[in-house]
Parts: structure tokens; sequence; C-alpha cells
């Protein structure tokens, strides 16, 4: 599996990009090497819980109902900004429309936007060169972690 990683050039800037095969073992690869890094920055268990489930709704719906980029690639990254994580999947798909839909207790898909929703602060679309999710949690770090 190759993979292609860049993260910030400076030490107080807090963001990384990967871009991974287009393949559904990448999600894996996106969510373990997320916690990992949420996990040296030494913030708060719950974050880094949600932000995983977060990281793995985003990039399945990209890998599920996206397209390769021209690599055959996938990108997910995340950034470390004041108090909020922002993680975010693109992909080179085409959307008319990307929200949350209702389900029910005997769906057997659909859940994963409703997840992202109740989960972050907000979440948005971004369509301009191709199809581009992103979901904000905000946290607050405490004394010993600032």
């Amino acid at each position: 599996m190759s993979t292609s990683h860049t993260s910030a050039s400076h030490e107080d800037d807090s963001c990384t990009t990967l871009s991974l095969p287009f393949e559904p073992r990448s999600v894996r690869v996106a969510r373990k090497t997320m916690v990992a890094e949420l996990e040296r920055h030494d913030l708060p268990q719950r974050l880094i819980d949600d932000a995983e489930l977060v990281m793995a709704e985003l990039a399945t719906n990209g890998i599920d109902h996206g397209r390769a980029n021209s690599h055959g690639q996938i990108d997910v990254s995340w950034c470390l900004v004041d108090d909020v994580l922002r993680i975010s999947v693109c992909d080179s798909g085409e959307a008319t429309t990307v929200e949350a839909i209702s389900f029910n207790d005997y769906s057997v898909r659909g859940r994963g936007l409703a997840i992202v929703e109740h989960l972050c602060d907000s979440w948005r679309v971004d369509t301009d060169g191709g199809l581009r999710v992103t979901a904000e949690l905000r946290y607050q770090r405490s004394l010993e972690n600032a």
C-alpha cells in the first residue's frame, strides 16, 4: 500500500494530510494514523474517540460513494487550530446533495452522516475540485494540556 504523508512544517501548526489508495483498507490507515498523532498531542480521550469515528465515517463514505483522484487516491486530513479539530476527506466525486438522511432501527446503511452530524459542532461540503467533506469538533484543552 502506497501512502503519501505531509505534515505542516511549523511545530505549532498541527495539520496532516494523507493521500491513500482508493480502497476500503485505507479507512483503517487514516483512522489509526490520526489517532496516533492526536494521542501524541495529549488531547482528551473523548475527542480522540469521536474523531476516530468521524474519520471512519467520512473516509468510508468517500470510498463507497466517491471517485479516486487521477493518482488512484483519496485525501484525508486533520488539523488542530486553537480549540478545533478539523477533519476533512476529499475525493474526485460529484454530488448534488450530501446530507444526513433519516433512518430507522432496521436500516442497514445510511447512518454515517447522521453520526457525524451528532458528534460534530459543524460539517460542510465543498464541491470545488472534487468533493470535500469537512467536519469540526470543538474541545477545551485542560490547563496541563495548554
